[in-house]
C-alpha cells in the first residue's frame, strides 16, 4: 500500500504526494522543468527511449488509479458497471472496465463533449444527469435493479443533481455529495461503490444508512501508483490499452495557466493538457 507510506509524510497518516499540499508531504507537483524526486531509489520507473512520452505519460497518476480502482471494485466478467464523471480519470476507468469484461459500462457526466468521447472512444452507453430529476433512480431501473460496480471518479468538486438543487439549494459541508448519493440510488443490493474521486474533510448528510440496508459494500482511497506501474506499462506495451486519445491539448509549459482556465472552466472540448517543455 504506497499511498500509505508510514515515513514519506510527516503531517498526516496517509503517504506523501506529489502536488497535494502540506497535508500529504509538502512535495511540489512535476509540472515543471525539473523535479525534486525524493526516495529515488524507490519511485522512478525506467522507461526504454524508444516509447514515445505520451504512451506512458498517465502511469504516473490518472491511468494506475483508474486500473485500481476498478479492480479494488472486484470487477468481474459480466459485471455491469456505472462509471460517474467521464474527465480524464473516468473515461480511463470505462476502458479498464472492459478490460476486465464487463458486459456493460454506463458513463454519467453533464459535459455534452465528454459524453460524446465516451461514446466514440469507449463505445460505452451515456446519461446526462441534467436530463432527469432524479439520476440515480432512472440508473436502476436501466440496470435492472442496480448495477453491480459504481465507481465514483467526480469526488468533491461535483455539481450537484437537480434532486440535489431542489432539495438543499447548496453545497453541502466540504462539497456536493450529488455522485455519492447517485451512487447509493443505482448501486444493486449486495453491490460495490467505489470512491475513486477524491473527497477531504467530514460530509453533512452521507446517505450511510442507505448503504447499510441495502448490504452495499464501500471502497475507497488513495491508489498506491507504484503496484500498477509495472503491469500497466506492460498492457500498453502490447497495445492492450491505449490511454492517449483523453489528450485533447498539446501546450508548452509558458501556457500553462491556459491550459488550467480551460480544463476548469471546460471550454475547448478540453479533457486532458499535455504541457511539453
Amino acid at each position: 500500500m504506497w499511498s500509505q507510506c508510514d515515513n514519506s509524510n510527516p503531517h498526516g497518516d496517509a503517504g506523501g504526494i506529489f502536488g497535494y499540499s502540506e497535508t500529504y508531504g509538502g512535495y511540489a507537483g512535476g509540472q515543471a522543468q525539473y523535479l525534486r524526486v525524493p526516495y529515488a531509489n524507490v519511485g522512478p520507473f525506467i522507461i526504454r527511449e524508444d516509447v514515445p512520452d505520451e504512451k506512458v505519460l498517465f502511469l504516473t497518476d490518472i491511468l494506475p488509479t483508474a486500473y485500481w480502482g476498478v479492480e479494488n471494485a472486484g470487477v468481474k466478467p459480466g459485471n455491469t458497471v456505472i462509471v460517474l464523471g467521464c474527465g480524464p480519470v473516468g473515461l480511463l476507468a470505462q476502458k479498464c472496465a472492459i478490460l476486465k469484461g464487463s458486459e456493460r459500462v454506463i458513463g454519467i457526466d453533464y459535459i455534452d463533449y465528454r459524453l460524446d468521447h465516451a461514446r466514440k472512444h469507449n463505445q460505452v452507453e451515456t446519461v446526462n444527469f441534467t436530463d432527469t430529476h432524479d439520476t440515480g433512480r432512472q440508473l436502476k431501473e436501466m440496470t435492472h435493479g442496480g448495477a453491480d460496480v459504481v465507481l465514483d471518479c467526480v469526488g468533491m468538486d461535483g455539481k450537484m443533481t437537480v434532486l440535489e438543487m431542489v432539495e438543499t439549494a447548496a453545497k453541502l459541508q466540504g462539497g456536493a455529495l450529488g455522485a455519492i448519493t447517485m451512487a447509493a440510488q443505482a448501486v444493486r443490493k449486495g453491490g460495490t461503490v467505489a470512491l475513486i474521486g477524491v473527497y477531504g474533510a467530514r460530509y453533512n448528510q452521507f446517505p450511510l444508512g442507505d448503504f447499510f440496508s441495502r448490504n452495499i459494500t464501500l471502497k475507497m482511497g488513495q491508489c498506491p501508483v507504484h503496484s500498477y506501474t509495472e503491469p500497466l506499462f506492460k498492457l500498453i506495451m502490447e497495445d492492450k490499452l491505449d490511454p492517449t486519445d483523453i489528450i485533447t491539448h498539446r501546450l508548452p509549459l509558458a501556457k500553462a495557466e491556459h491550459g488550467y482556465e480551460i480544463f476548469d472552466a471546460k471550454e475547448d472540448n478540453c479533457i486532458k493538457v499535455v504541457l511539453q517543455n
